[in-house]
């Protein structure tokens, strides 16, 4: 019987789980990382020169702050200011500006909210990032992307083929391993519904959304602390800010900063792209047919040729111990995304498979994202959309603002109950408990 990952987590950790749950204390025992360097992504790479925002350098009091300057902080800090345009809004950023998950994530839109059951919200939020990318102007590629879900074994073929709706059709393993140039298969579902992005280009979309209707940014910023109370204060290196109102958006990084730190937790991904192939190279090793492909395992692999014509894998590598953003090994890291990507497609290693970076992101047992408020109802939490955050980051961001500015959204309620997910114990028991189990599902 084929586990999901809900249960993978809940089986390998029933003892653990039964550990204290959430704490009320807002100070990470470890403390964020401030001084990691974080490695570009072809998406960043691009990029023409992106501007840059100094340190934050003095106290600041302020309407709203934002910590993280991702698709939901920027998206937070937009709407917020749209709504109201007298409020002092400032985003605070450890890092570059959307140098997270929003900038080294695979690319792939949908219209669906992990966690969240109606499909009539996920496609509001679908609908409002296409509104929002119309309006803006924003060029990210964005565009429908044909797409596979592929079936490792017979048992996930009988899934797949038990799931498919009507609009779904079913490619049977000798075709579809022809057409591909690989033995790796049990056949595949065509299903509709896909969009690519450029990443890298849509989060340059939102930072100049927000620049433009007022809101101040702070690169090298990190909060390092957050006192709630009827005025919140965020300690930063370069002075604290207090604000009536302060939203979360660290997604990945949260834990550290001591944010529902027994709910979210990292995992760590990683991506191998080739260098840009040849149109005769893409109908050569057959790329130019369903040019997204997931295998949709207890830890997904995303194959997706680009734009610009790069192919790539994204794979899930783990979790690192005491939630840490830097992963042990990027050498080994890079080896096993090489094994597996050989696995698949055997020709892959001719076609020069050396652009790579490494990503973290923000996931709960329950697989529900925390959209949340803490203290005296004035910080506000979105975060951990458990690896499908371009949408949900976005409209997570809008819904946000909605709530803080005093507007807020019906679509609010479908996430009001998602700060109850089911907790997770910080180590030694996460890092026993989450490493036995990528261990145990891993592709490789």
């Amino acid at each position: 019987m084929k586990l999901s990952r809900r249960q993978l987590l809940l089986g390998g950790g029933a003892a653990a789980i039964a550990a204290p749950g959430i704490l009320g204390a807002l100070t990470a025992p470890r403390g964020v990382e401030i001084n990691v360097e974080r490695d570009l992504s072809l998406w960043t790479l691009q990029l023409p020169t992106q501007p840059s925002f100094k340190p934050l350098d003095h106290s600041r009091k302020v309407d709203l702050a934002i910590i993280g300057a991702g698709y939901t902080g920027l998206s937070c800090a937009y709407y917020a200011k749209k709504m109201r345009p007298d409020w002092n809004v400032i985003v605070l950023e450890s890092h570059m500006v959307g140098s997270g998950a929003s900038s080294r994530n695979s690319g792939i839109v949908y219209a669906r909210q992990v966690g969240i059951n109606n499909q009539d919200f996920a496609d509001r939020g679908f609908e409002r990032l296409k509104a929002f990318i119309d309006d803006q102007q924003i060029d990210c590629d964005f565009m429908p992307s044909p797409t596979l879900i592929l079936a490792n074994n017979s048992s996930q073929a009988a899934t797949l083929i038990s799931r498919m709706t009507s609009n779904e059709r079913w490619i049977p393993a000798p075709r579809l391993n022809e057409r591909l140039h690989s033995r790796s298969y049990n056949g595949g579902v065509v299903s509709p519904g896909y969009y690519k992005i450029q990443p890298a280009k849509l989060l340059s979309g939102h930072l100049k959304a927000a620049f433009d209707v007022g809101v101040e940014i702070f690169e090298q910023s990190p909060a390092t602390k957050i006192y709630h109370g009827k005025v919140v204060t965020i300690n930063t290196p370069g002075g604290d800010v207090t604000a009536s109102h302060a939203m979360v958006a660290t997604n990945a990084y949260s834990s550290r900063l001591g944010i529902f730190p027994h709910t979210a937790f990292p995992i760590h991904q990683y991506t191998l792209a080739t260098r840009q192939l040849t149109l005769d190279e893409i109908n050569r090793y057959g790329l130019d047919q369903w040019t997204t492909r997931f295998e949709k395992v207890t830890l997904p692999v995303t194959f997706s040729l680009t734009p610009t014509r790069h192919f790539f894998m994204r794979m899930v590598l783990g979790y690192e111990k005491f939630d840490s953003q830097v992963w042990h090994s990027p050498e080994g890291a890079k080896a096993t995304a090489l094994n597996l990507f050989e696995k698949r497609y055997p020709n892959i290693r001719e076609l020069q498979p050396d652009i790579a970076w490494h990503g973290v992101t923000g996931h709960t047992v329950s697989e529900k994202p925390v959209f949340s408020v803490i203290g005296e109802n004035n910080v506000h939490i979105g975060i951990a959309y458990n690896g499908l955050g371009i949408m949900p980051g976005h409209n997570i961001g809008y819904l946000s603002a909605s709530r803080i500015t005093g507007n807020p959204d019906p679509d609010v309620q479908f996430l009001e109950d998602t700060a109850g997910s089911l907790p997770i114990p910080r180590d030694y028991y996460r890092n026993m408990m989450l490493q036995s189990v990528m261990k145990l599902a891993s592709p490789v």
